[in-house]
């Protein structure tokens, strides 16, 4: 996962990183030998520390690429050939097979270019010193670090080149990007301003020499200015009672701005949120909680009413009590924000906290401590995952549900846990359908907020009502196992500072908690979930995050 606005790494460098190594000849600015930390081979030209030019690279399922590489990655021109003798020439972007208009290889890609999950790259420090002094660090998810180390750490003035094209220019402080830098979108945009320990704060020092509190108008009952503490936001408009109250605009020192309309101090009714990226999130707001569009909210009421209409008998005189109260719910709630070898996360662990709250909660389902298990950055090892998974969900009755809700980052078919080193420790997909597969619970739940969550979806299983009410809507399902996922396998799962959270889990709770309940019968159906979720996580984000769901399911 990468901030929606920036959010560097935390991490700790060695000189030496795993087992990569220059085997053989100028690994720096010419031909040489490079060993992968996972035993592949490349030979060929380099340039300014990493692979760049033209080469070979031997993989260790016995395939191998020959043509052009820039910056780590097959691009340009090439020949991949497979382990089976089959080959494939054409053109390559960021390592995937495309076409002349740049659109990736579908039928390529499940050939088995998703046997390479990101790690089969160049990583570690490249070139430099990345202790004390100047030097380049490459990462397993394609991100690099160009600038001055101390103490192993980013201190001092730097580059950070992200996956996706960005790129950050500027000042950073024990890893963060922290004091005066420049943002440099892929389209050409960018955001020029102070960053503190990895936030974009706007020019503070600017907006500050204007004071704090009411500096223009009567902002009791009237119009006026207000600055908050800290010069963090500034609001112009209508007051009441000394608060933000009927149109006015607030701009945020992280760069975000809404204009609309207020009650109490909060978004409330119709207004825009207008993110750093030139997002825009227009509709309806709930102090505070955005609700949506106008029009999707009339339609929303117009299926509710008529759900309404159409219901004759409750829901609950559906199912015997019996059934209900046979039922119990095993969950596993994990939360990675610190990495050591990835992009620190800034919301995974307060996610991860959120969903363990609305479990133990009445709404949620009121799951014991016996039946629910929480780890946290340095709890969440592989080691410690997979026992507890296993621990957990072996305890499940034949009539039960369980559930596993992973917020980090992820590689293509796997998550990653906190001991993850740029190659080992990986959690691959097929480990965590093992654990879900031998248990002995008749309902299975996966919902993952994490890059390349989309991949998951090698799964089988079929999907049926849960969560909200599952005690109810599970009695009468048939056994499966249900994927939900932040993000389609190919992109980034977004955190929002508006939010404070992760965008996906934002609305994943919100949905649980039964604004998901589109027909009002008080079950939230997996179908229910998926479309809030979706609907929700799309038009918050511009359309750069859509959810995806699999499998055979009621709707």
């Amino acid at each position: 996962m990468i901030k929606w606005i920036l959010s560097l790494a935390n991490l700790l460098f060695f000189i030496s990183f795993l087992n990569a190594q220059c085997i053989k000849g100028n690994c720096q600015n010419g031909k040489g030998t490079y060993l992968y930390p996972s035993g592949a081979k490349y030979v060929g030209e380099f340039q300014n520390g990493e692979i760049h030019g033209v080469g070979v690279c031997y993989y260790t399922d016995g395939s191998k690429y020959s043509g052009q590489w820039e910056h780590r990655f097959p691009e340009g021109k090439g020949t991949k050939t497979y382990a089976d003798g089959t080959k494939r020439s054409g053109m390559w972007a960021k390592g995937q097979p495309v076409d002349e208009e740049g659109n990736i290889v579908e039928e390529m890609v499940a050939k088995g270019e998703n046997s390479d999950d990101g790690t089969n790259i160049q990583t570690g420090c490249i070139s430099g010193d990345c202790d004390n002094g100047n030097g380049v660090f490459a990462y397993a998810d394609g991100s690099k670090y160009d600038g001055h180390f101390s103490k192993g750490e980013l201190n001092g003035a730097g580059t950070w080149y992200f996956p996706n094209g960005d790129k950050y220019v500027g000042s950073f402080r024990d890893n963060y990007s922290h004091g005066n830098g420049t943002l440099y979108y892929a389209d050409g945009t960018k955001m020029i301003g102070e960053w503190i320990e990895g936030e974009y704060k706007g020019d503070v020092q600017l907006t500050a020499k204007e004071g704090e509190g009411c500096i223009v108008g009567d902002c009791k009952n009237g119009k006026g200015t207000y600055v908050y503490e800290g010069a963090e936001a500034k609001y112009i408009g209508d007051f009441k009672n000394n608060l933000a109250d009927g149109q006015g605009v607030c701009y945020y020192a992280n760069g975000e701005r809404y204009e609309g309309q207020w009650s109490s101090g909060s978004f409330n009714g119709k207004g825009t949120l207008y993110l750093p990226d030139g997002t825009k999130v227009e509709g309806i707001w709930d102090y505070g909680t955005f609700m949506g569009k106008k029009d999707e909210l009339a339609k929303k009421e117009e299926t509710i009413q008529k759900a309404n209409t159409e219901i004759i008998e409750d829901v609950e005189e559906q199912i015997t009590r019996k059934e209900a109260l046979d039922m119990k719910v095993w969950a596993v709630v994990i939360g990675v924000a610190s990495y050591s070898h990835m992009p620190v996360l800034r919301y995974t662990d307060d996610d991860a906290y959120r969903m363990f709250a609305f479990l133990k909660s009445p709404e949620g389902g009121a799951l014991s401590d016996d039946h629910i298990r929480i780890l946290i950055d340095e709890e969440a090892t592989k080691e410690n995952i997979t026992k507890t998974m296993k621990d957990v969900f072996s305890k499940a009755g034949p009539s039960d549900l369980v559930m596993l809700y992973f917020s980090g980052h992820g590689l293509k078919g796997s998550f990653l846990p906190i001991d993850f080193d740029g190659y080992n420790n990986k959690i691959y997909h097929e480990e965590i359908n093992e654990i879900l597969e031998n248990s002995p619970a008749k309902y299975k739940l996966c919902i993952a907020d994490a890059c390349h969550s989309g991949s998951l979806f090698a799964m089988k299983g079929n999907v049926e009502n849960a969560l909200n009410n599952y005690y109810k809507s599970l009695a009468q399902a048939q056994p499966g196992t249900a994927l939900i996922m932040s993000s389609k396998s190919d992109e980034t799962s977004l955190e929002s500072s508006g939010l404070r959270q992760g965008v996906f889990s934002h609305f994943l709770i919100r949905g649980l908690k039964g604004e998901a309940d589109a027909n009002r019968n008080r079950i939230v159906s997996v179908q229910e979930l998926y479309d809030f979720i979706g609907e929700n996580v799309r038009t918050y984000t511009g359309m750069r995050q859509s959810p995806v769901i699999k499998g055979d399911y009621d709707t």
